[in-house]
């Protein structure tokens, strides 16, 4: 009788799956390596592995989190673009939480993963910015008290420093960025206009207070919402819905037409174009004809008929979008799933932008009931 050949263990492996043995031995001839060399095979690394990659030694955790590494991926032009969302959820004594997303374990699918803050940090009503690779957490209450104290956490490592504090307490302001600048407005129980906004510079760690728009312009716009936009930042009132303009350091009224985009805080702008996403419903201005105008290419994508709330940014170049969806039986809560879509954006002809679905999924889920976005950004790590 003919004996059929033995198969080789590693043929009966998937084709994307290396042996356990091959797999240990390549770990730990990387250990074997110099730090430099270390640094080059890991900037060459997506980030979206590096949490499973942290479990492999605490030399690798190091390696990880250093400033060499993010800077060899610069020079590598190796860098990412990485999501990081914020909830909110009301009624428990830590409602601020911040996520980001990675890649599950042996899987292409992604999946929000909690970051761990300090006790120091004011859980209520704060304002939270990205600039560059730094995340600032701004004002806020520290009971029942307003705080002018600042907070960042450097995405690359997510470790956590105190920034130079505002020059006035602030609950529940509104800050945006501009030119690597960060403008915060409201949020003062001293009714002084001149005290209303102020700005940071991240270069030199300095506060300097903003040219006050007016006694009457600051009480339409004691709760108010901001954005950087096309050189300029705007302010607009929670109350009365006006929006307003701070234009090479001088106040003005803003264009009406902008402002009906919805809530500042689900615009992103790309390419100096501005997004808005309402319910998952995309749509962008056009400066020149001062109209919004909808984001071809996506209907029906989602399969949502109902208001859900969501977030858009920009991610690279791309529009990452967020939302919610309730799942009630019996018409209980049962549970919160948050879905994360990306799409891709084209210009055509006549001026026609156009979207394209990449892919979009559940990335968390959750028994709260009371949970909300509070922000969405998107880092270049």
């Amino acid at each position: 009788m003919e004996r059929k050949p033995k198969r080789s263990k590693t043929l009966l492996m998937s084709n994307e799956e290396e042996p356990p043995l091959i797999r240990r031995s390549m770990t730990f001839g990387i250990q074997m390596l110099p730090d430099d060399l270390v640094l080059n095979c890991l900037a060459r690394v997506s980030r979206m592995y590096y949490p499973v990659l942290s479990l492999v030694s605490k030399r690798f955790r190091s390696f990880l989190t250093s400033t060499e590494l993010f800077q060899t991926r610069n020079l590598l032009g190796r860098t990412e673009s990485f999501l990081y969302v914020c909830l909110r959820i009301r009624h428990v004594s830590n409602p601020l939480r911040l996520f980001t997303l990675c890649r599950r374990p042996n899987s292409s699918t992604k999946v929000m993963v909690p970051i761990l803050s300090p006790d120091s940090i004011p859980k209520y009503l704060p304002d939270v910015v990205l600039v560059g690779s730094n995340i600032y957490v701004i004002g806020g209450s520290i009971k029942n008290n307003a705080s002018s104290s600042v907070m960042v956490m450097d995405c690359r490592s997510h470790t956590w420093r105190e920034a130079q504090s505002m020059r006035a307490a602030r609950v529940n302001p509104s800050a945006c960025v501009l030119d690597g600048k960060i403008y915060v407005a409201g949020g003062c129980q001293n009714p002084d206009a001149t005290i209303w906004m102020e700005v940071f510079d991240t270069k030199t760690q300095t506060w300097e207070f903003v040219s006050s728009p007016g006694e009457e312009i600051c009480r339409d716009l004691t709760r108010c919402e901001s954005i950087g936009y096309d050189g300029n930042v705007y302010v607009k009132s929670m109350q009365t819905y006006g929006l307003y303009e701070l234009h090479k350091g001088r106040w003005r009224k803003g264009q009406p037409s902008m402002s009906r985009g919805g809530s500042l805080s689900s615009l992103c702008v790309i390419d100096n174009v501005l997004y808005s996403c309402w319910s998952c419903m995309i749509n962008w201005y056009d400066s020149e004809e001062k109209l919004w105008k909808r984001l071809k290419g996506l209907e029906g994508l989602f399969g949502i008929t109902h208001y859900v709330p969501s977030k858009c940014v920009n991610y690279g170049g791309k529009i990452a979008v967020f939302w919610l969806e309730k799942v009630h039986a019996n018409q209980l809560h049962e549970e919160t799933k948050i879905w994360c879509a990306e799409i891709t954006i084209e210009r055509r002809q006549k001026g026609e932008i156009w979207g394209t679905r990449e892919w979009f999924d559940v990335v968390f889920t959750t028994n709260e009931p009371n949970v909300d976005f509070a922000y969405v950004f998107a880092a270049t790590l």
